[in-house]
């Protein structure tokens, strides 16, 4: 038996995907199921979830971003103004009337799809206003930022830019803790670039009383075309069920075949990396895979969200003090070839920060902060190095 999750959608839906060349095309038939389930229908096969289908977690709302879309959304389809309120019939209410420029390169139903081509006309911020323009941004969320750091999460915005294409911008008021964080993530992943471990491209700048961290999104590829994703966290929810850490899903992952040995290698060196210069906030929703246009698993996404996180703003104007890292061996293990690289990328990444090497000034106390926490992660690897 079939059930209807809103009043303004049917019971059956079409997904659809975007391509690497900006065509559009079905991707799957959905039918909504009595008890909360989904039946998927593509070319390929039929597959019953229990609820919804792995995408369709990824593509819905979540942090700072979605709890906007929530706000936005709740008027207009009657749905609860807060996300942490939103069941899995508000979520596929949202997706298929409402989403649009979503994660990955699905599109939901032909209401979103239309959203979708009215997109592709919309104009691009030209480089000469990108500056101005960012900062009308955080201005109009101002608002809604305070209070927003819980659980680690960042203001943010999407913008789509003429030098730049489709970016996510972070941001942060000039002065605060996390507008010294937000230069050291730019280092970190260009570190991690370095060393071979792919990254995604960032610029960091300031304008107005903000400083604003620019990341090029990888799920895009020039103007329209599309790049699938899912966060390791929906893959893990789908596949495995454990969401422990990144190394022991690396394991999981090289052995079912979704990650190759080289792909496992670099998450480990990431969560190993993260060790030496103290980012604590590893969850499953910041790493992600790659989909090719067939919807085989394509390998490990870019990194992102790489910094400092121990050092982050816990809500209420509290800033934790900079003690060094202290980092553990935890379940990546005594893996040389893995400390090793991470090594190298936390002496580059220290080492610039100690020197205000980072094209962007660094604090004083930060800066000897990164000697501490230099020679603090050279004495914890040196055991585990060839």
């Amino acid at each position: 038996m079939l059930r209807t999750p809103h009043p303004t959608l049917r019971p059956r839906q079409t997904v659809y995907r975007i391509l690497s060349n900006g065509a559009i095309e079905p991707f799957a038939e959905i039918e909504f199921l009595a008890g909360g389930g989904t039946l998927e229908r593509t070319t390929r096969e039929t597959v019953r979830y229990d609820g919804l289908p792995p995408y369709m977690v990824f593509s819905s709302p979540t942090g700072f971003l979605g709890r906007q879309v929530a706000r936005n959304a709740a008027a207009a389809l009657h749905l609860p103004e807060s996300l942490q309120d939103w069941s899995d019939d508000h979520r596929i209410a949202y997706l298929f009337s409402r989403g649009v420029n979503l994660s990955g390169n699905l599109i939901y139903g032909e209401a979103s799809l239309q959203r979708e081509m009215d997109f592709r006309n919309a104009p691009s911020v030209s480089s000469a206003e990108k500056r101005q323009h960012y900062v009308a941004m955080a201005t109009e969320l101002r608002d809604a930022t305070y209070g927003s750091s819980a659980g680690g999460e960042q203001p943010k915005f999407l913008s789509l830019v003429e030098d730049s294409g489709h970016v996510i911008v972070k941001f942060a008021k000039a002065g605060s803790r996390m507008a010294s964080l937000l230069p050291l993530e730019h280092v970190a992943l260009r570190t991690l670039e370095h060393i071979g471990v792919p990254a995604a491209k960032t610029q960091v700048f300031s304008a107005g009383d903000h400083v604003f961290l620019e990341v090029q999104r990888f799920d895009r590829l020039g103007r329209h075309g599309r790049v699938g994703m899912l966060s390791c966290g929906a893959i893990d929810d789908e596949y495995f069920g454990s969401r422990d850490t990144w190394s022991e899903f690396a394991a999981r992952c090289e052995k079912a075949g979704y990650l190759t040995r080289d792909e496992a290698h670099h998450l480990n060196v990431l969560a190993a990396f993260s060790e030496l210069i103290g980012n604590t906030d590893r969850h499953f929703e910041n790493i992600s895979m790659l989909l090719a246009e067939n919807g085989d698993f394509a390998g490990l996404a870019p990194a992102y969200d790489i910094l400092p996180m121990r050092y982050a703003s816990i809500g209420g104007g509290v800033d934790p003090a900079l003690h060094p890292i202290t980092p553990r061996v935890g379940t990546i293990g005594a893996k040389p070839a893995v400390w090793q690289r991470a090594a190298q990328a936390a002496h580059l990444f220290w080492q610039s920060v100690q020197q205000d090497a980072v094209g962007f000034p660094v604090s004083a106390e930060f800066r000897e902060l990164a000697h501490r926490n230099l020679a603090a992660a050279q004495t914890f690897v040196a055991p585990l190095l060839p």
